[in-house]
């Protein structure tokens, strides 16, 4: 009984590496297709394994994103209410005697108390105080507010609230028209959202001196001025420093005469002859 024989089927691919050096043999290397399963299967695992990765890390980097705008959020939500703190302290508290009526109408405008000694430059009521973080009603974000608003009626008078010299009458980004008073040992004030200016740079003013006029001018709702104070560069509360003049206007010496001595003689200008009068 004759056997038949069948050739060893053989499945997959062979790669032959040839030397490029003629004198060594050629190898043939055999690759199944279960080799190539295990591999493709390897490369799958490795590929689902790094974009699980990827994900964990990505939805890592949203939370701390969330995480830090909660925060920042949070930081700003606690200087708004530390400054709202701040306000309702500072608020005028009606007396017992007072009725309903009268403690309504205190609250309608933010009356914030004056220290002891301190002018406003304008007369009206206090619409914003000097805080570290406020919504502005423009820009619509948090920024500090280095000085008061004093709501008042448009072209009505600003006033020095102390002696000192005009160091600038400008134009600023924000602040429209200002006016700056240099009051001496470090000490400025500034007045913006002019409508007008009623002094230039290097006059002196005294209290109660009229330097400018309300407007809305620059970055305004309505018509106010804007009343900030610093000291050595740095912003404090107008409401709480006491500006105290310490420069002096130029002193003008005047011409004494004495008694007896004659009137100085007038004489002709060269342009025009002295005549003998009528």
């Amino acid at each position: 009984m004759a056997t038949t024989q069948r050739a060893h089927r053989r499945t997959g691919w062979t790669i032959l590496i040839v030397p490029p050096n003629p004198l060594r043999k050629t190898r043939a290397v055999h690759i199944g297709r279960r080799h190539v399963r295990v591999a493709l299967a390897i490369a799958g695992l490795c590929t689902l394994t790094m974009a699980g990765l990827g994900v964990v890390v990505f939805s890592d980097s949203l939370q701390v994103t969330a995480t830090a705008d909660e925060l920042a959020d949070a930081h700003q939500m606690i200087l708004t209410l530390t400054d709202s703190l701040q306000s309702m302290s500072d608020l005028d508290v009606p007396e017992e005697g007072e009725s309903a009526t009268t403690a309504r109408n205190a609250s309608a405008h933010t009356s914030a108390r004056v220290a002891h000694g301190i002018t406003l430059p304008a007369v009206g009521p206090i619409t914003s105080r000097f805080s570290r973080s406020r919504w502005h009603p423009i820009l619509r974000i948090f920024r500090p507010h280095k000085g008061v608003d004093v709501a008042a009626p448009y072209g009505s008078n600003i006033t020095a609230p102390a002696a000192g010299r005009v160091s600038f009458v400008g134009r600023k980004l924000g602040d429209g028209l200002m006016v700056e008073l240099d009051h001496g040992a470090g000490v400025t004030s500034r007045y913006a959202h002019c409508s007008a200016v009623k002094v230039k740079v290097g006059d002196f003013v005294s209290f109660g001196d009229v330097i400018a006029a309300v407007g809305s001018s620059g970055l305004s709702t309505a018509a106010h001025v804007h009343f900030e104070v610093r000291v050595r560069g740095e912003p404090v509360d107008p409401l709480k420093y006491l500006i105290t003049a310490r420069l002096t206007p130029p002193k003008t010496e005047p011409s004494v005469m004495q008694a007896g001595s004659p009137t100085p003689a007038r004489h002709p200008t060269p342009d025009r002859q002295a005549g003998n009068g009528s």
